[in-house]
């Protein structure tokens, strides 16, 4: 039987999957602030701090992921899942499009 918050959990799981590198993304500009005066994507100092911030909130949602698993929340280990999307599509550009 479904539970009527089946979508509310998955919701829940995609909104913490996508705070967690936005989350390493706001550490990194704070532990490096001379990065807010560079500003240019392309350089490498700039691409390297994002790589490991993107890098750290996809470690995170891992941890999340396999802790909502461990208490047979399903649906927001899915959440997590597919918030993992967006950073693999910035792992991408940054890595190959840059």
């Amino acid at each position: 039987m479904k539970s009527r918050f089946s979508k509310i959990d998955w919701w829940a799981g995609f909104f913490v999957g996508l705070a967690a590198p936005l989350f390493a993304l706001a550490i990194a500009l704070d532990t490096y602030p001379v990065l807010r005066e560079v500003g240019d994507v392309t350089n490498p100092a700039w691409r390297l701090i994002v790589m490991r911030a993107i890098t750290f909130g996809v470690i995170v949602n891992a941890v999340v992921f396999f802790t909502a698993l461990g208490y047979n929340r399903d649906r927001v280990a899915k959440g997590v899942l597919a918030s993992c999307v967006p950073s693999v599509m910035a792992v991408i550009y940054f890595q190959f499009i840059l």
